[in-house]
């Protein structure tokens, strides 16, 4: 506004107007009187069609800003099925390099933030697997293992697709990795079980055909010769004299009571008499003061207490039949100087259990190696069969704990005498296993 003013003022003042149009009419031919009216329309013109581009560049940033709103959501909504998809999804180079992944791939490999080369994670040659695939362009794992940094066990089902090179992009390799650590081990678990349960069988079979080799043996030496002779004896009572008789009949006495000697000798090999006896915490008992006669260096403590409890008969042999052996593989094995055995009842969840608990401060040993003896195979055999619990927890140079929980039916509660139980050991509750 100031700008046409002033304009208007000098115009006025110097006439300006009157000398154009002096100077027009000079070049009359030329017409120039008419480019005022051309120049005129030139600004409508040029006024109409600067608003229409405006519209139109309105328009098209909103189309760009629309079209970028809807971009962003898509890129957001990508990002999100991406993350938080359960399969890991990982872009490789060629050279192993780790580039765009989502969180689920380090869920499952874990790789280290300063180091962003898969090619440690796979266990395979890698230039071989490069190779390979871009041969067949996709190659697929059924069961791959992931040598993940922390050394926890990992195993995924995987597929890798080779994507070649273009204009501006390097070739790729898209890999996607699904978790079956759980699964893998489960199965793991399983064929071990499996492994176990036939060297158990084996074990059996073995211990079934020596017991009745010395069974057969026991019978045929003992019973069967004495048997012999008290029936000689008994033919020859018939044709003998009163003072004859009277010899062979403190023979035959003496004889039988060899057979019945013979008998109660199979009879505790067979079935330790002291459960029927004194019960389970009496045999334990026993059991433990016998085997301490055998290893007078080893300082045993006791705690032993079923309560009130009257126990079935199966759970009673169960618990004798897993300390004698928890006892002697510690005397084979541990090379310990104490050992603690604790059986008594707990309530967990409102059920109650019979715990049997056996510790040793010997070597230990190293529990993720597998053995071939069938002991601890037997112990988990007999507490699973009555539904129970079996639990190892062991270290190199750190002892030894076995643990069992066996769940009581609904039995007759009696009140029993208590049983003189041994001091425990003050720290017994410290002592720690790895």
């Amino acid at each position: 506004m100031t700008g046409v003013a002033l304009t208007f003022a000098l115009s006025s003042e110097f006439d300006l107007a009157e000398h154009v149009t002096a100077w027009l009419l000079t070049y009359e031919y030329a017409q120039l009187d008419e480019v005022p009216l051309t120049l005129f329309v030139f600004v409508l013109f040029s006024a109409w069609f600067s608003q229409r581009r405006i519209r139109e560049i309105h328009a098209e940033v909103e189309r760009r800003q629309l079209t970028e709103a809807q971009l962003l959501s898509s890129q957001q909504l990508y990002k999100t099925l991406f993350d938080g998809d359960l399969t890991g999804n990982v872009v490789l180079d060629t050279n192993g390099n780790i580039g765009m992944h989502n969180r689920a791939f380090d869920r499952i490999c874990r790789p280290q933030n300063s180091d962003r080369n898969a090619r440690k994670l796979f266990d395979f040659d890698w230039s071989a697997f490069v190779a390979q695939l871009q041969h067949h362009q996709e190659i697929n794992f059924n069961k791959l293992h992931i040598c993940r940094p922390d050394g926890l066990p990992c195993y995924v089902g995987a597929r890798f697709v080779y994507v070649p090179a273009e204009k501006n992009n390097s070739a790729q390799i898209h890999g996607y990795l699904v978790d079956m650590t759980e699964q893998c081990l489960v199965e793991l678990d399983l064929e071990r079980t499996l492994k176990e349960n036939r060297v158990l069988a084996r074990h059996a079979m073995q211990v079934q055909e020596q017991e009745r080799k010395y069974i057969a043996s026991e019978i045929h030496d003992e019973t069967g010769q004495y048997l012999t002779a008290i029936r000689m004896d008994a033919l020859a009572l018939q044709k003998s004299t009163p003072a004859q008789a009277n010899v062979i009949a403190v023979r035959i006495a003496s004889n039988t009571q060899h057979v019945q000697q013979s008998i109660r000798v199979l009879i505790k090999h067979l079935r330790p008499p002291a459960l029927d006896s004194l019960g389970l915490i009496g045999a334990v008992e026993r059991l433990v003061n016998d085997w301490q006669k055998l290893n007078p260096k080893v300082e045993c403590h006791l705690q032993l207490d079923t309560s009130d409890y009257v126990l079935h008969e199966d759970i009673n042999i169960v618990a004798f039949r897993v300390v004698q052996e928890a006892l002697t593989n510690i005397t084979r094995h541990a090379h310990a100087s104490e050992i603690w055995v604790d059986i008594h009842i707990v309530t967990r969840q409102g059920a109650s259990l019979l715990q049997i608990e056996i510790r040793d401060n010997g070597l230990g040993m190293d529990t993720t190696q597998s053995t071939e003896g069938v002991g601890l195979v037997g112990m988990r055999e007999r507490i699973e069969s009555q539904q129970g619990t079996f639990k190892l927890m062991s270290g190199l140079q750190a002892g030894t704990m076995i643990t069992g929980l066996i769940p009581l039916p609904e039995v007759q509660r009696k009140k029993l005498p208590q049983t003189s139980l041994s001091p425990s050991a003050s720290g017994v509750n410290d002592y720690a296993t790895s």
